[in-house]
């Protein structure tokens, strides 16, 4: 194979470690604009004349939304990854004691999707070779196990934790610097900008149509912020209805 071709190959490779190390990031940051913006939304129909609550509801909100998904994430992958391991451990300790149960299925796979029976048994044949090699591919293509990510769960959960409260400052800080429905208005614009933003790379990365992908994304916004202020107004009527 030229080299070219496997310049090509290692860029790809790089692409993709490269969106899925952006992963937490995107989700961190998508999650802090919507439910934020939802959040002092609601706040802010509840309490519209009292801009103070909805700044210290959308901070200590995203704070404890921040802690709650960086917690969250670093379990959730630890505990993933855990299982994972002892899943590896366990098949490994069958492919030592029955190695021939490897090869065999192996070989039953690769007749299955079309090749023959001398070929895949010189395949197999030449990963036996290797019992690393030959364990690889019975792990990933029988078992369907992958292989333990290198990846540091305690930075994807910092991670996760300031792309969240970066993402919650736009639909917060407006109501920092203005009051009233242009402080509603200032955060609606600034989340959906930013969401504009994330949906257009989002589209670009997944090679479809960025343009419609950031609308989408705008759109979200604006319905999410719509909804939670109505639903806020309603819960404020309805308590003020009871506590009267």
């Amino acid at each position: 194979m030229p080299s070219t071709d496997l310049d090509a190959i290692t860029k790809s490779k790089e692409r993709i470690d490269l969106k899925g190390k952006t992963r937490d990031l995107v989700f961190g940051m998508q999650d802090g604009l919507i439910s934020i913006l939802g959040l002092v939304a609601g706040v802010y129909g509840a309490y519209s004349n009292q801009p103070l609550i909805v700044v210290i509801t959308g901070f200590t909100g995203a704070m404890a939304a921040a802690i709650s998904m960086a917690v969250g994430s670093l379990l959730s992958t630890e505990a993933e990854r855990d299982i994972l391991i002892a899943e590896i451990d366990e098949a490994r300790e069958l492919f030592k004691e029955k190695p021939y149960l490897a090869q065999e299925s192996l070989m039953g796979e690769f007749t299955s999707a079309g090749m023959d029976k001398p070929t895949a048994y010189a395949a197999v044949k030449v990963m036996s070779k290797n019992k690393d090699v030959l364990f690889d591919n019975f792990r990933n293509s029988i078992l369907d196990l992958p292989a333990v990510e290198k990846e540091n769960p305690y930075v994807n959960a910092v991670v996760m934790f300031i792309a969240f409260i970066f993402g919650s400052l736009f639909p917060t800080l407006p109501f920092l610097f203005f009051s009233g429905r242009t402080a509603y208005y200032a955060a609606i614009i600034a989340t959906g900008t930013a969401l504009f933003i994330l949906g257009v790379a989002k589209g670009y990365f997944a090679k479809q149509n960025f343009w419609l992908s950031g609308i989408k994304f705008f759109l979200i916004a604006v319905v999410a912020s719509l909804l939670s202020e109505y639903a806020g107004t309603v819960i404020r009527d309805l308590l003020a209805a009871r506590f009267a």
